[in-house]
């Protein structure tokens, strides 16, 4: 082979060598740095309508799945099937939809580690569509108050980090995803109470209020009740014999009644909530009922104790 043979090879291949190192930095570059504008969970923004399942792991090893129904309604897949925080349901999508990558850092295992960008130290987001396939899978980081911008880290390109928006009213708490508070009752709305067939009318209960920390207290629970768990109602079907049960029944002015049953077990205490339609008159208790039933109507929930105590007050009884 001449001396013009073996030149024009070497040449070739280093060409070939260029066009290959050139066309995988391109590819790199392509990936990270030449996506400003671009949706933060644009696979799962083009599937919206076929998004099935979102599963949240958090930093301290939390985490939890929702799916959505036939029905369209988002349920919890660990906490007894139970209906999804509307709101925060909403912002999840509000950042789906909007959420767009404004800035491309390089990353190194450091940086990933000083900004939250580990399984181990941020949010984990994955995205599934109705067929079990993953859409998305993003870490969201370190959140910027002051130019209201999250660092985030995307599974498809381990080369770079990207500072997106539109994130600041999600959140990755389990908390934050349940319906709270479980019962919310003005006392200023209430007509009358029965507490195990102690009644008190409009004027008796407001006199309570007046002169009864007992009755106070029991007010405060009914306008903020707190619960730290939930289960079917036939998980309580078999009570044991020294079950102790206190009956909470409140009619409030627009008609709307509300029916407790309160039970203590084992200082453990839970709610069974249902809604007497027959007792409600005014069209805007009908619409209110009909919507709010579907949180109480399979499930008894625990009660915080500090509330259950204050529910069982035998000064109720007087």
């Amino acid at each position: 082979m001449t001396k013009k043979h073996i030149l024009g090879s070497v040449l070739f291949v280093l060409v070939s060598l260029l066009m290959l190192t050139g066309g995988w930095f391109y590819s790199r570059y392509k990936q990270g740095v030449n996506v400003r504008g671009e949706y933060t969970f644009a696979t799962t923004k083009n599937k919206i309508d076929y998004l099935g399942n979102i599963k949240v792991s958090t930093a301290n090893g939390v985490g939890f799945n929702i799916y959505r129904r036939q029905d369209g309604s988002w349920r919890f897949k660990e906490v007894k099937d139970y209906f999804v925080n509307e709101d925060v349901l909403a912002a999840f999508f509000n950042m789906v939809k909007n959420s767009v990558i404004v800035s491309v850092l390089p990353v190194d295992e450091q940086f990933l580690k000083q900004n939250s960008l580990t399984a181990e130290t941020g949010t984990e987001i994955e995205t599934y569509d109705y067929d079990g396939k993953l859409l998305n899978k993003i870490i969201l980081g370190k959140w910027n108050p002051k130019q209201q911008l999250m660092m985030v880290k995307n599974s498809e390109n381990e080369h770079y980090a990207y500072e997106v928006s539109a994130v600041n009213n999600f959140s990755g708490l389990v908390k934050d995803w349940i319906p709270y508070p479980l019962l919310s009752i003005k006392t200023s709305d209430i007509k009358s109470v029965v507490i195990n067939g102690n009644k008190k009318d409009y004027q008796e209960f407001n006199n309570k209020l007046t002169h009864s920390v007992a009755w106070r207290n029991m007010a405060g629970v009914l306008n903020f009740m707190e619960y730290q768990g939930l289960t079917f109602k036939s998980d309580l079907a078999n009570l044991p014999p020294d079950v102790k049960v206190r009956q909470i029944d409140v009619l409030m002015l627009t008609g709307m009644f509300y029916k407790l049953t309160v039970f203590n077990i084992h200082n453990s205490y839970w709610v069974l909530i249902s809604m007497d339609a027959q007792k409600v008159f005014a069209r805007e208790a009908i619409n209110v009922a009909a919507d709010t039933y579907r949180f109480y109507a399979d499930w008894v929930f625990q009660l915080m104790d500090e509330q259950g105590v204050a529910l069982f007050n035998d000064a109720l009884l007087n």
